[in-house]
């Protein structure tokens, strides 16, 4: 099934806000519905990021979330999917699929680069249609992160 891709505005947060709060409880993250708002309506006003909707019928099932950097060693753009969720109810439709083809579509579009994404170790159904769509898994890299809110 094909669902209907968009591209996100500040103004249609609010109907896919439902979206990312059940995607951020699937990482077991609890955020307050009215601060996402806020949150993700500044990054897409300030053109921090770009997130993609796919609807079937009028509503969202599925959003992916990029945001924009740059490779000193590709001298390239290179795109972070830091957030992608479908719906339990439309998984196996093929939406996820169809909002990462538009991802790449969007960075190709844009000069190419590359997009770079993580996924928990355990989620073994998304890490196989990553790689079923050309992504590799980093064999270079560690991965490390640092907070400010680090004691």
């Amino acid at each position: 099934m094909s669902a209907n891709l968009t591209i996100a505005t500040p103004e249609s947060v609010g109907s896919w806000l439902p979206l990312f709060t059940a995607y951020l409880a699937f990482y077991r993250v609890s955020q307050p519905p009215e601060a996402c708002l806020e949150y993700l309506g500044e990054r897409l006003r300030r053109r921090q990021a770009v997130a993609f909707l796919a609807s079937v019928g009028n509503r969202p099932q599925g959003f992916a979330l990029m945001y924009a950097g740059f490779s000193s060693l590709t001298l390239q753009p290179c795109w972070m999917l830091h957030d992608l969720f479908v719906a339990p109810e439309a998984r196996s439709l093929g939406i996820g699929a169809q909002l990462i083809a538009r991802c790449q579509q969007y960075a190709r579009d844009l000069g190419g680069g590359q997009i770079m994404l993580q996924t928990a170790h355990d989620n073994l159904r998304a890490q196989q249609l990553y790689e079923r769509l050309g992504f590799v898994q980093d064999q270079d890299f560690h991965v490390y992160y640092w907070s400010s809110d680090a004691s």
